[in-house]
């Protein structure tokens, strides 16, 4: 283990936080997500009464069977890096993950609603918010000038003093997220649903508080990825800090912080979330007359969609 660098230890306790946050938040992210808007819903598709007595025993079983899978090959993925001893491909590991278990919910998700919930309820009449809304009320453009100035210092870092164990997946990757990040919500931000014509205020009031605990933790998330970038930036292109192992730790302190601040705000805010909206219709189980039901907005799903196969795409280049 010795013969690892600095940034790559870095990289490790790095992992080990995502991992630990993981299992943190397995039962409620995770496990017990098809149930958390009450009996009448799964997954947030509406369902009869008695499902669960009777067909929903299946599906749930169903459902927690492809997510252990995800999970497991995730935790053998990440013990084969650890042992191969090629540490600098935990954030390969890290990308991958996200990928997978994006793909795994999103896509057990949309088979889901297109089986279960092929015909969700049609409302007569809704709701429109009618409040006017601006970038500024969600996202704070000096701390995007913050990550902008640490992310090109980083890469600028990189470029005139990287040593010879810079491993350019890295950063490359690393960046890819964290500006693909910030595109997904700036359209996040300026999306707009209808509302159930029942109870129209107490929906807004959920919705809005959904869009910003989401758009909180990707801020957070994207600090996550910029402290890493930057302490990589400094352990490969400054020789002092590559020497130095009291920065070594700081870096470590700072993102383990991070990393439990991330924690502890979505586990609060989801709880914050989940008794906003026990009684409340959750987005996509109901149909206009004029629209299908929709989980998100169509410009969202293809801004996402294409950002993610993108990050597909960095992973599999860098695989070969």
């Amino acid at each position: 283990m010795s013969a690892h660098t600095s940034s790559e230890w870095l990289l490790l306790f790095c992992t080990i936080a995502i991992v630990v946050f993981i299992a943190i938040t397995f039962k409620r992210m995770f496990w017990d997500e098809p149930l958390k808007h009450g009996p009448g819903f799964f997954l947030g598709v509406k369902v009869s009464p008695g499902f669960y007595e009777g067909e929903g025993i299946r599906w749930l079983r169903r459902y927690r069977t492809v997510v252990l899978a995800a999970h497991s090959i995730l935790a053998l993925a990440v013990l084969a890096i650890f042992v191969s001893g090629q540490w600098y491909l935990f954030p390969v590991w890290a990308g991958g993950g996200a990928v997978l278990l994006m793909v795994t919910f999103l896509g057990f998700n949309g088979y889901t609603r297109a089986t279960l919930g092929a015909n969700p309820p049609v409302r007569p009449s809704v709701a429109i918010p009618l409040e006017t809304r601006h970038l500024s009320d969600y996202i704070s453009w000096r701390g995007e000038a913050l990550i902008a100035v640490i992310t090109a210092s980083s890469w600028a870092l990189l470029l005139t003093n990287g040593d010879a164990r810079v491993h350019w997946k890295v950063p490359v990757v690393f960046t890819y997220v964290i500006l693909g990040l910030l595109l997904l919500k700036v359209i996040f931000a300026r999306i707009s649903l209808p509302l159930p014509a029942d109870r129209p205020e107490e929906h807004y009031r959920w919705m809005e508080a959904q869009r910003r605990h989401w758009l909180h933790n990707v801020d957070i998330f994207r600090w996550f990825f910029i402290i890493i970038l930057g302490g990589y930036a400094l352990l490969h292109g400054w020789h002092v800090a590559s020497t130095s192992a009291w920065l070594r730790w700081l870096l470590i302190g700072i993102v383990l912080a991070i990393w439990l601040y991330m924690v502890v705000s979505i586990i609060r805010g989801g709880r914050r979330l989940t008794e906003m909206g026990r009684d409340l219709l959750p987005v996509g189980s109901w149909s206009t007359p004029f629209r299908p039901a929709r989980l998100m907005a169509p410009g969202f799903a293809v801004a996402f969609g294409v950002w993610f196969g993108g990050l597909i795409l960095l992973l599999v280049f860098f695989h070969h």
